[in-house]
């Protein structure tokens, strides 16, 4: 099988496995020099967040919005939410039905494809990246009185990456039965040559791949590869205050967050050389690669609660005319994270005897833990307390009410694009249209780094100015008629109170 990249198709067996391969690599894999926040999937108004920002919405974004709070009557007082969600899965290489069947399926199908096949997905997955982020906002609050403000939010945060170069893909894809391999061995112990066709053979009869050479050494092979996750959840606490300048208001923030991390994974070139450093709490179940010559201290004992602690903070202004027109600047996530947990051994290890997990029976979650498992990469591991800057963004906007039914706003946010799910510059246009006193539809487009230009569109129900609110919004609504559109994103508002 021989097709042009980018419009490969395969069987539907054949997607659904590999797209829920890399579907789980995405929760366990991802690198990067830096940690940042990229808090991109706040709901509603997602193609200018932070100009359209509002009560504790605006944390995260620009803490002068507290008091700002554009698309808010000037009267309201107080505000809170229970549920908002937002997620998004992106890639350059698969299509919107390869990320769906990923996400649907809950088991692996048994692998029967030919080594021709697999030629043709190693050229389309490798040197791409497919991208994961979820926020999960479990309680918010905000209050107004007088000319000050203060919000309150507890979200959960979560983001992958994924860059696999031509050979770690291999390896990945492949496992036993890659050309770094000489020799394959079956399932029923027979050993045959390894000189790319497995002769009738399917993947799933491969039980492991001998190394003669010692050529495949795992620093080489994920050398050129990003790998890694980050999972933490945010307490952010917010305080704002106008001050009246003549025809003018001027709106001042800050807010303060204290960072709890469940887990946090980097693999990257450092100094010329290969680092991998991994820190999970006991949620994950996987276990110490260096506990065995540790002796039990005070450092193993708290790694019973939270690998990783930290603070961010975010200051902000904001200046309004009449209500109508404003202009917006922040600076967020300054600050830091603390994780304990383990710095792997990779020098020159060989990979020698190996089986790939992608070819493990079993459903996801077996799946994925095997991926996670330290010991399915590396020997062994020493303990490290390593500190991963936040990434800290500037924010610049404003918008205007050209009435009461029509509002339009644009945004742009600059960060380091070396941090993790960071792209580093986004900028967005945005409308705002109170169709009904309980109906109001939000679109517009964003760009995001060097990916496709994004068409957010979402709507949002009222119980009228004051009261019970909900919504959902699609992150891009190419997706719903480009097939090729390489994403899946939502973000949807499921509790929230406005009075």
């Amino acid at each position: 099988m021989s097709k042009p990249r980018g419009k490969t198709t395969l069987s539907s067996g054949s997607i659904r496995l590999q797209a829920r391969s890399f579907g789980i690599l995405l929760f366990c894999l991802q690198a990067a020099s830096l940690f940042g926040q990229n808090p991109h999937l706040t709901y509603g108004t997602g193609a200018t967040p932070m100009a359209l920002s509002s009560d504790y919405r605006a944390l995260g974004w620009n803490p002068a919005h507290i008091t700002l709070s554009p698309l808010l009557k000037e009267n309201w007082r107080s505000a809170i939410g229970g549920l908002e969600v937002g997620a998004r899965l992106s890639s350059n290489a698969l299509d919107r039905a390869d990320l769906w069947n990923g996400l649907l399926n809950d088991s692996p199908e048994a692998i029967d494809w030919q080594s021709n096949e697999w030629n043709d997905w190693k050229d389309l997955l490798s040197n791409e990246e497919i991208a994961l982020n979820v926020d999960i906002t479990t309680a918010a609050s905000a209050k107004r009185w007088r000319k000050w403000g203060a919000a309150y939010t507890s979200k959960q945060h979560f983001q992958a990456e994924l860059f696999f170069d031509l050979k770690s893909i291999e390896l990945l894809l492949q496992g036993g039965a890659a050309s770094w391999f000489e020799l394959v061995v079956t399932n029923l112990g027979d050993t045959i040559p390894n000189d790319g066709d497995l002769g009738g053979l399917s993947l799933s009869d491969v039980a492991n791949g001998i190394d003669l050479n010692g050529d495949a050494i795992l620093g080489n092979l994920l050398a050129d590869s990003k790998l890694g996750f980050s999972w933490h959840r945010a307490h952010t606490v917010g305080l704002s205050k106008e001050w009246q300048l003549k025809k003018f208001t001027l709106h001042t923030g800050v807010s303060g967050r204290l960072l709890l991390g469940n887990g946090f994974f980097q693999l990257q070139q450092k100094d010329g050389e290969l680092d991998a450093f991994g820190a999970f709490s006991n949620g994950f179940n996987i276990p110490s690669l260096a506990e065995a010559s540790q002796p039990i201290s005070s450092q193993s004992i708290r790694n019973w609660g939270p690998v990783g602690q930290g603070w961010g903070a975010d200051f902000g202004v904001a200046l309004d005319w009449n209500g109508e027109i404003w202009a917006s600047a922040a600076v967020t996530d300054i600050g830091s994270m603390e994780w304990r947990g383990e710095n792997y051994s990779i020098g020159n290890v060989s990979i020698g005897s190996w089986n790939s997990p992608m070819t493990s029976s079993g459903n996801w979650i077996d799946v994925a833990t095997v991926a996670l498992d330290p010991s399915t990469w590396f020997e062994s591991a020493e303990k490290e307390v390593r500190r991963i800057r936040n990434g800290t963004t500037f924010h610049v906007g404003g918008g205007m009410k050209l009435n009461q039914y029509l509002t339009l706003a644009a945004d742009g946010s600059f960060d380091n694009p070396e941090l993790l799910g960071n792209s580093g510059t986004r900028f967005g246009l945005s409308f705002v249209i109170q169709m009904l006193p309980f109906l109001r539809i939000d679109g517009g487009m964003s760009k995001w780094g060097n990916e496709t230009i994004r068409y957010p569109l979402g709507l949002v129900l009222s119980t009228g100015k004051k009261g019970f609110e909900c919504g959902m919004q699609a992150t891009d609504v190419q997706g719903v008629w480009e097939e090729s559109q390489p994403e899946i994103g939502i973000r949807a508002c499921f509790m929230r109170w406005v009075w």
